[in-house]
């Protein structure tokens, strides 16, 4: 077309210019071009030119570098489509071309990097979409109607579907969609499911419901209008839509899992608000999956190879939903897969060819679908035992017999294991698996000797069976060759090895029946050599065999071969064979004959034993020999008179044989030896008279040659079904003939009557008794010696009724055989009455059952033999049933057989191909087709090329490698495409197992074609296909595809995903399935590795999202929102500015879509979820536009609107952000809540009301709550209490803990509430926060409700089961409730003493509590709380108790408990605090003692395999014992607390300079009472040197040169600095101070000693510092001082460079303190010195240098002050009189201190004070003590002032009676010291004793002494009560005694 005008043109040749090589002549043409065009459409004035070479010609500026003005060409080309000359350029080119030629223009100006030409390009090619009507975006429902679709035509098409369910496939409806939802669903499916509807249009509505269906909760598809059954009835069509169809099912189906495992939760649960049976009705799950399950299976068999990878990953996503239900699987799809499996199998082995490489081809893809579908059959079978109850065992294993016997999959990696835990851990493997798996190790061993590494010898003779059993199949001549060689090489072992032996004699039985008559031949073949040497050996008198005799092995039954009677047997019976080889044959005559020509060299009695093994031969022997001259010949030459070795009985039996013998001749000669033996016999034993002898002459040879034979059906009757009646007669019969003496006529009769009884077969069975068999063996002698009648009366009966009983009764038949007699007494029978032709003959039958007793089977009907008896002549009619030989080989082959049958039925062709592959894989580690060929085996077991074809199609990893090599090669895009649909069903089998070498080449293989854009719709498809192919592999988490596509995208700007993202022309199936690969790519990477193309991308694609936008492609925008979710759970290093920035931008992209339906839903998860993560990455403290207060208010009330959103989701995210929200944002939130007053009751109202709602969903009422506790505290304690109460919180929450659901996971069907633990723990925290808030709040309503005491029975309630996932039920009880019961602690006390601490089970369960919380992996915060309760529990004495018996029995749970709080990552925790509590509280309280001794007792057993986490640690100490070293519990704590120490005092680090901390002084304190109360820990610690460790620490710190001396430092640094120095010097010295304190506690060294008064002087000038410290530290000195004699020593001298003792500075203190005018701070005693120090001063008393320097101080000289001659004027406190009377008391014990004086002070003091005064007591015993040195004696007894106060003190009066006048003293101690000072003046000495005689105080004492010995006498209890009576009394006689003596 052209358009004219006269004025303006553009020609031909000025636009060809624009092509021009010249840059200026195009630069030129461009202008004019651009001026004339845009001239005239500015003017509307019409132009003359081409359009359609204008715009070719625009394109064509494009191809000449450089690149220049392409804004205005681009420009100009937008203006032409626009202009009314654009139609021209759309009829003639159409859209497909000009958007290819557009995309090559965007792909050459990407370089630019200009965003005014990319947006240019963008309007160009949304200007195209409009001009050539193109819809990009998903069909809306006005769309879709305008096709004339109605909702009947769809719901008519599911119609058939639907037909197919029945009212048991629907169940009550989960939830219930609302109309617009409805409504909304329909829209999205609302199409004809037949061929005539557009396969566009069905793919876009495919695509548009994948990314839709995500709003919807699972189950809405399900249900009205059936959009499930829509999609599976899609499946049917045949356009290209399967693909589409089967990627959304496979979407729902992962929605669906989620969906289930979310409504499994109790944080998903919600109380429904429907009326029971009044929701509506939904397709079951399952149902539903079987409806998906059996459309695929349908397909699977008829679609093409590039359908049936998503066909079969939809199988697979429908049995891995099964299982997240936890149902079984249908048993209907079971089946059909589990025939699919057996096809697949049999089509797969049964494809043969002669060209392996196209053999190998064509069995690629079927073999690829077996794997697949064995595997998932195997799946199915898991799911269906683990979740049907109902299970078919018996079906189920002949569903995965098929797999058994793929010997290609089962030997593939862990598919062994796997069928293994299948069949023996779940369904029970069967004896036929039993079988199969023994044949098959049989086989490995018997291959494992074709190797060149045999075995031999014994060891192959002890594994002979197991390879017997396949020895006959595998028809190896080697195997046999080494088997036997194996019985010949033992030879020598047999003597001393019978086990090995007997393992020789079954394999030479089992290798002479072998089944394979070659192989037997071949057997018999190696027989000759060993034998025919070993017989060799004999004649030429040569050794056999090396370290044996020739004649011992003859004695062992070896000749050649171990011999035994079955072995001969054999041989006898392969003779018979006519089908044997003639070699053969004759070799087993031969043997015999050399056998028997031993006797040329073997001495009599070697003979017998050889010959005794011969013998039950014998008869089967002369059979034989009728036919055989020479045998016959040999066998004859034995019974020579002069050789034979035979007893005669033995004789009898062969010569009997040959009575049957066909030939006359040979009769007639056999008889004379029998005359002969009856006869030797005879006169042996002297039975018979000689008169008789002549019957024994043997007349007729033919006595026992009964012809024609007896009939054998006419012994018995007739058989019948009836059972024997005449038990009772047949008893009495028996009882009968057992009678002595019994009448002839009578036993004749009743012979006569049991022979015709028992012609009943069964009257035979019933004949059982021992006695009567016996009977009837003793009736034959008896009848022929004793019988006084006709012998024939009972002759003729006692034989029939033998015969029929042997006939019956094989034990008996044997028993008769095995009695010689019986022999004679036969014989002699025929011969006495040779015409008795029925004696006859039932005597010769009885010779020959006995002859052939052991080859007999006898019925009611017939006789059967189970050998030839060549031409014997038997008396009776028989059958010959040749025996079938059972050993090993033939039990071999015949399981072999019976399993062929049992696993392939009647396919012989498949069991064959079975036994190949499992030998073939077993010998070739290497699969090699010609390896097989020289193994010696049958060629039959051989593999052929069809297995070797199915083998290696069966190997995954080399048919991958060989597939992708093919897609690197390819050619044309056909066959591309073929090759990632066969590479995709090969991701289905390996999932995410691909080799690593593989994993790299197939990224390669992806990376290679879609690192560029796809450039026509070819490429676009094939693109498509590797989208699919990548995106499988993200799923399966191939490590090498995840890794490369990261990479690509990093280092390449121009990848296809970057600049596909960024065209707002793609189709929606291309970028849902680019934010798909980009979604599983992110999810995973780990979130926390900073990569520069995730900030790029998020910043790309948030512009993206918003134009899509505009532009309504609101499909677009999800797909991208899921891309920018994921991408903001990672670091994006974002400024603060641009989290605020993105986080508005967001949420206007969800205010833009904002509904109230679940419509859009997933659009407000992504935003609300992309806001929370930017959210949290914001850096609080900053201020921004958004923490306003006005934005702020928007904000919440825009969260506040979402809370309301139907989708349960969605208002828990709100919640989670407006939490975040509220923490984070700067402004103050209680400014912002009254602008919130809209909602009923404000935010905090609306918060409490959604926690209590029951309604709502368990995730959302504890997010709600969580949000009213951190509100709690700005609406203040009385807000919060009127809410609680106006909301009746207490009541809600007692009746939420009845319903509690202790489990994370829910029933199927829930009744009822339900509350979680979380919920609970929302309502305890509140009433924690309560509590903190409104203290009294506790104690006035708190616990008064039965709320809190509802709380202990949860504590009470047995904990889930342990999974790792789920701690909300110890979370609740540790955590919260702990918390609770802990804070009552300071106001309730008394009510958790009337409540937990009394109850029992509480205290129980609360124990198993922090066994169970132990067990956690994250648990310190837990046992913070539990720790705080516990410590509760020790200052309750109830408890207290119950906690020290519970942890007695329990030692190392308590060091395990523990040990966790005095871990060093605890440090500076509450947890730390609370441990040390706890453990200081144990040892102090006396309650505690049994469980001290019993950690005293306990041995913590330390091993290499203690937790490192806890122990290791821990195990390193300075004492000699190593870490394995078991220790004792009280010193394994000991290590803990020196080494918690000594991280905080480190000799290295510590210094006094450093403030201190709590930790500090509550390590040293918790240290100090442990070492105290804990004999054992003071030994560790002194063995461990803890002393001198404190010891340098102080020795460091007086070396300081930064400190140096005390005043200088204070003066130089001021005095508040040194609060540090003396803060650390009082830690310290508190712990030495507890310490030491206990008698246990002693130092003991001298050294340690002698430093440690050296610091104590040295740290003197400090003192004067700190009060405090001063008193500490002579406090620590007293109890330095108290038990060691050392530390007395050292201390009273003084130390060199010292001017003073640390005695005399003792001494000062005491002189000071008792001189101050003023007392120290607080009572006495706590804030002053002078006890310790006069402790101290006491102590010293015990050495002589304490002694002596106390006597130079003249410290007694302090009483002229303490005791003043006049009292009043005494201005000492009394407290420090009595310290310096209980020094003085000490002092006055030593000579030096015990000299008379002060002693009017003393009396003073004593009559001052009432009686049991401690002063007075104290200046009693002073005076005592100076009774006992001579030296006061007589300045004591001349003082009448006291002997005065003496007499008083006697003439006391004791209380004796009456105690309630309260008048007297109630005891004799002062008393027993005037007596003992009386006895010590008085009592020696004339002139003393002189002094005392008739003084009243003598009368005093006589009164006293008879006023004791009357209440002794009168009172014994009273007297035995009174303190000091008994002493006292023993003093005054003793007294006494030496004044009257």
């Amino acid at each position: 077309m052209s358009i004219k005008s006269p004025a303006l043109q553009l020609a031909e040749p000025q636009l060809a210019k624009l092509t021009s090589e010249s840059e200026e002549i195009r630069m030129r043409a461009l202008d004019q071009v651009e001026t004339r065009f845009i001239r005239c459409l500015q003017l509307g004035e019409t132009i003359d030119f081409k359009p359609l070479l204008l715009m070719k010609q625009l394109i064509r500026w494009f191809g000449h570098t450089p690149h220049l003005a392409a804004d205005r060409v681009l420009a100009i080309m937008l203006e032409l489509l626009r202009s009314e000359y654009g139609s021209v350029v759309v009829r003639k080119i159409t859209y497909e071309r000009l958007s290819t030629e557009l995309g090559k223009v965007r792909r050459i100006l990407r370089s630019l990097e200009s965003k005014r030409v990319t947006d240019l390009l963008d309007d160009l090619q949304y200007l195209m979409l409009q001009k050539y009507n193109i819809r990009l975006e998903t069909p809306s429902g006005s769309s879709v109607s305008s096709v004339n679709v109605t909702t009947e035509s769809a719901t008519s098409s599911i119609s058939i579907l639907k037909a197919t369910l029945k009212p048991d496939d629907y169940e009550p409806a989960w939830t219930q969609p609302c109309p617009e939802d409805v409504a909304s669903l329909q829209s999205m499916m609302d199409m004809p499911r037949n061929e005539a509807t557009d396969v566009i249009e069905v793919q876009v509505q495919l695509t548009d419901l994948t990314i839709r269906m995500g709003d919807y909760p699972a189950e809405y598809l399900l249900q009205p209008p059936y959009t499930f059954l829509i999609l599976v009835q899609l499946q049917q069509r045949r356009d290209g839509c399967l693909l589409h169809v089967n990627r959304a099912i496979i979407a729902y189906l992962k929605q669906l899992q989620r969906r289930i495992e979310d409504r499994g939760t109790i944080m998903c649960y919600a109380t429904s608000l429907d009326a029971p049976g009044s929701r509506p009705r939904q397709v079951k799950v399952e149902s539903a999956l079987a409806l998906v399950l059996n459309s695929c299976l349908d397909l699977i068999m008829k679609c093409s190879a590039n359908e049936k990878w998503h066909l079969i990953e939809l199988v697979k996503e429908a049995v891995k939903t099964y299982e997240v239900l936890k149902v079984g699987v249908s048993t209907s799809v079971t089946t059909r897969l589990g025939s699919i499996v057996k096809k697949m199998l049999n089509y797969c082995g049964s494809q043969t060819g002669t060209n392996l490489l196209e053999l190998v081809s064509s069995l690629l893809i079927p073999r690829l679908q077996s794997l697949i579908f064995n595997e998932q059959l195997m799946e199915i079978m898991l799911v269906n035992i683990k979740y049907e109850k109902n299970l078919n065992r018996d079906h189920a294993n002949s569903l995965i017999q098929p797999i058994l016997m793929d010997s290609c999959f089962v030997n593939l990696p862990g598919r062994m294991t796997s069928l293994g835990d299948l069949r023996g851990l779940v369904l029970e493997s069967s004896t036929d698996d039993d079988n199969l798996f023994t044949l098959k190790i049989a086989y490995m061993k018997a291959l494992d000797q074709l190797q060149p590494t045999a075995k031999a010898g014994a060891p192959l003779l002890n594994e002979s069976k197991e390879v017997c059993l396949v020895v006959n199949q595998l028809g190896s001549k080697k195997l046999l060759r080494q088997l036997f060689d194996a019985v010949v090489t033992c030879t020598p072992l047999y003597r001393d090895n019978l086990k090995l032996r007997t393992q020789a004699n079954d394999l030479l039985c089992t290798l002479v029946d072998l089944p394979d008559k070659q192989l037997r031949w071949f057997v018999y073949g190696l027989m000759r050599k060993p034998v025919t040497d070993h017989f060799h050996a004999f004649m030429n008198k040569t050794i056999y065999m090396a370290g044996c005799n020739n004649l011992d092995l003859v004695r062992q039954n070896i000749l050649g071969l171990p011999l035994t009677t079955e072995f001969l047997r054999k041989v006898i019976l392969q003779s018979w064979d006519t089908t044997t080889p003639d070699n053969v044959r004759q070799w087993c005559f031969d043997y015999f004959i050399l056998l028997f020509k031993l006797n040329s060299f073997l001495g009599k009695k070697d003979l017998k034993n050889v010959f005794h093994m011969v013998v039950p031969l014998l008869p089967l022997l002369i059979c034989r020999s009728i036919s055989d001259t020479q045998l016959d010949k040999v066998i004859w030459s034995l019974w020579k008179s002069k050789t034979c070795m035979t007893d005669p009985p033995l004789m009898m039996q062969i010569y009997v044989c040959y009575l049957f013998h066909p030939h006359s001749d040979v009769r007639q000669i056999s008889a004379t030896p029998i005359s002969c033996i009856l006869q030797s016999m005879d006169a042996i034993t002297k039975s018979r008279n000689t008169h008789e002898e002549l019957i024994f002459k043997w007349g007729d040879p033919d006595l026992c040659i009964i012809e024609p034979p007896v009939n054998y059906k006419d012994i018995f009757a007739e058989p019948t079904k009836e059972a024997f009646q005449g038990q009772r007669s047949l008893d009495a019969l028996i009882r009968l003939l057992e009678t002595k003496d019994l009448r002839p006529s009578i036993r004749k009769s009743s012979m006569t009557q049991l022979n015709v009884l028992l012609r009943n077969w069964k009257a035979c069975e019933c004949f059982n008794s021992p006695e009567g068999l016996s009977m009837i063996v003793h009736s034959l002698p008896n009848g022929l010696e004793c019988y006084s009648g006709d012998p024939a009366d009972i002759l003729v009966p006692a034989v029939s009724i033998l015969m029929k009983l042997m006939l019956q009764n094989p034990d008996y038949r044997l028993q008769v055989a095995d009695t010689p007699d019986m022999y004679m007494n036969l014989l002699r029978a025929i011969l006495l009455l040779p015409h008795e032709q029925e004696l006859r003959q039932n005597a010769s039958i009885c010779l020959f059952l006995m002859l052939f007793h052991d080859s007999i089977f006898a019925t009611e009907d017939k006789l059967v033999i189970d050998i030839p008896l060549g031409g014997l002549i038997p008396p009776v009619t028989y059958e010959v049933h040749l025996k079938e030989p059972s050993s090993t080989v033939i039990e071999g082959v015949k399981l072999q057989e019976h399993l062929d049958k049992v696993y392939f039925g009647e396919d012989e062709t498949s069991a064959a191909q079975h036994w190949r592959l499992f030998l073939s894989q077993y010998i070739c580690k290497i699969m090699k087709f010609e390896s097989m060929q020289v193994v010696d085996i049958r060629n039959e077991l051989k593999m052929n090329l069809g297995d070797l074809a199915l083998m290696q199609a069966s190997e995954s990893d080399i048919q991958l490698r060989n597939q992708l090599t093919a897609a690197s090669n390819c050619s044309s895009h056909d066959a591309l495409q073929q090759k990632v649909d066969i590479i995709q069903l090969f991701l289905v089998y390996l999932r995410s197992s691909i080799p690593e070498a593989e994993g790299k080449t197939l990224w390669k293989v992806i990376h290679k074609y879609i690192r560029s854009a796809p450039a026509n719709d070819a490429d676009c498809r094939l693109y498509v296909s590797l989208l699919e192919l990548c995106l499988s592999c993200l799923r399966y988490s191939q490590t090498q595809v995840i890794k490369g596509l990261s990479e690509a995208l990093e280092t390449d700007p121009n990848h296809s995903f970057h600049l596909l993202l960024q065209d707002r022309t793609i189709s929606l199936d291309v970028l849902h399935l680019i934010g798909q690969c980009l979604e599983h790519l992110l999810a995973a990477e780990d979130c926390e590795t900073q990569v520069k193309w995730h900030g790029k991308l998020f910043f790309q694609l948030s512009a993206v999202a918003r134009k899509h936008f505009e532009i309504r492609q609101l499909q677009h925008v999800r797909c991208i929102l899921g891309i920018l979710r994921r991408l903001s759970e990672h670091e994006l290093i974002l400024t603060g500015l641009q989290v605020m920035h993105y986080c508005q931008h967001f949420m206007q992209l969800s205010s833009d879509l904002r509904t109230s339906t679940h419509t859009g839903a997933q659009w407000q998860r992504d935003c609300l979820h992309i806001i929370c993560e930017l959210h949290l990455r914001q850096s609080s403290g900053k201020s921004n536009a958004m923490c306003e207060a006005g934005a702020t208010k928007k904000v919440l009330r825009y969260l506040l609107g979402l809370c309301g959103h139907s989708d349960g989701e969605v208002r828990a995210l709100s919640w989670v952000l407006m939490a975040d929200w509220i923490v984070c944002c700067d402004v103050k939130i209680e400014n912002i809540l009254p602008g919130l007053n809209f909602l009923p009751g404000g935010l905090p109202a609306c918060c409490l009301t959604t926690m209590l709602d029951v309604h709502e969903v368990m995730l959302v009422r504890v997010l709600a709550g969580s949000v009213f506790i951190q509100l709690m505290p700005l609406v203040g304690a009385e807000g919060c209490v009127d809410l609680l109460r106006n909301h009746t919180f207490l009541k809600d929450a007692s009746r939420a803990l009845r319903t509690l659901h202790v489990s994370p996971y829910l029933d199927k069907q829930p009744v009822g509430e339900q509350h979680s633990c979380e919920i609970i723990s929302c309502y305890v925290s509140i009433c924690v926060t309560m509590v903190g808030l409104d203290p009294e709040w506790c104690s006035v309503t708190l616990c008064q409700h039965s709320f809190l005491t509802g709380l202990s029975d949860v504590i009470k309630t047995p904990p889930p089961p342990s999974e790792p996932s789920s701690t909300a039920f110890f979370e609740l009880c540790a955590e919260h409730i702990c918390e609770l019961y802990a804070l009552c602690y300071v106001n309730n006390f008394e009510f958790l003493q009337r409540t937990i601490c009394r109850d029992t089970v509480f205290l129980e369960n609360f124990f198993s509590l922090m066994t169970h919380v132990m067990d956690l992996e994250f648990h310190e915060r837990l046992l913070s709380q539990l720790f705080k309760l516990l410590l509760v529990f020790c200052k309750d004495s109830n408890s207290f108790a119950f906690l020290c018996e519970d942890l007695k029995d329990r030692p190392s749970f308590f060091i395990d408990f523990f040990l966790v709080g005095l871990h060093q990552s605890a440090k500076g925790t509450d947890l730390k605090r609370y441990t040390l509590k706890c453990l200081a509280l144990i040892f102090i309280k006396k309650q505690s003692a049994p469980l001290v001794k019993q950690l005293e007792q306990y041995v913590v057993p330390l091993s290499p395999s203690c937790d490192p986490a806890k122990h290791a640690e821990h195990c390193t100490t300075h004492s000699q014992e190593s870490p394995e070293t078991n220790i004792k519990a009280i010193a394994f704590i000991y290590r803990i607390m020196e080494q918690l120490f000594i991280r905080y005092y480190s000799t290295r680090t510590f210094t006094f300079l450093q403030a201190l901390d709590s930790d500090h002084v509550q390590v040293c304190e918790t240290f100090g009472v442990f070492l105290k109360y804990s004999n054992l820990a003071a030994s560790a610690a002194d063995e461990a040197q803890l002393l001198d460790r404190i010891i340098i620490i102080l020795d460091t710190f007086l070396n300081d040169e930064k400190i140096g001396n005390a005043s200088s430092y204070v003066r130089r640094v001021g005095a508040h600095k040194s609060q540090e120095i003396i803060g650390n010097l009082l830690v310290i010295f508190k712990m030495l101070s507890q310490w030491y304190s206990a008698h246990h506690s002693v130092i003991k060294e001298p050294t340690s000693a002698g430093t440690m008064v050296n610091i104590l002087v040295r740290l003197w000038p400090w003192l004067s510092h700190s009060a405090e410290l001063k008193q500490l530290i002579v406090q620590v000195v007293m109890f330095f001082t108290e038990h060691s004699f050392e530390m007395c020593r050292h201390t009273s001298l003084v130390m060199a460079g010292q001017s003073h003792s640390l005695l005399q500075l003792m001494s000062r203190v005491a002189d000071f303190e008792t001189t101050r005018k003023e007392p120290g701070a607080g009572t006495f005693g706590e804030g002053t010195c002078i006890i310790p120090a006069l402790r101290v001063m006491g102590n010293c008393c015990s050495c002589s240098e304490g002694r002596q320097s106390l006597s130079k101080m003249h410290v007694l000289d302090m009483f002229d002050t303490i005791l003043p001659a006049n009292p009043a004027g005494n201005k000492v406190r009394p407290q420090v009189i009595q310290a310096w009377l209980a020094f003085w008391e000490v002092y006055s014990r030593y000579d030096v201190g015990a000299r008379a004086c002060h002693l009017h002070s003393l009396i003073s003091v004593i009559r001052r004070k009432s009686p049991l005064d401690d002063r007075r007591i104290l200046s009693l015993r002073i005076l005592r003590n100076m009774c006992f040195f001579n030296i006061n004696r007589t300045v004591l007894t001349e003082l009448t002032e006291f002997t005065n106060m003496l007499r008083d003190i006697i003439n006391q009066p004791v209380l004796l009676k009456d105690l309630s006048s309260g008048q007297g003293l109630i005891s004799f101690e002062e008393h027993r010291l005037a007596a003992l000072m009386l006895y010590k003046l008085f009592g020696f000495g004339a002139k003393y004793k002189a002094m005392l005689r008739g003084t009243k105080l003598m009368r005093a004492l006589s009164h006293l002494k008879d006023q004791l010995t009357g209440m002794k006498t009168e009172n014994p209890d009273r007297y035995t009560n009174i303190p000091y009576a008994t002493e006292l009394f023993e003093l005054l006689t003793k007294l006494f005694e030496a004044v009257q003596a």
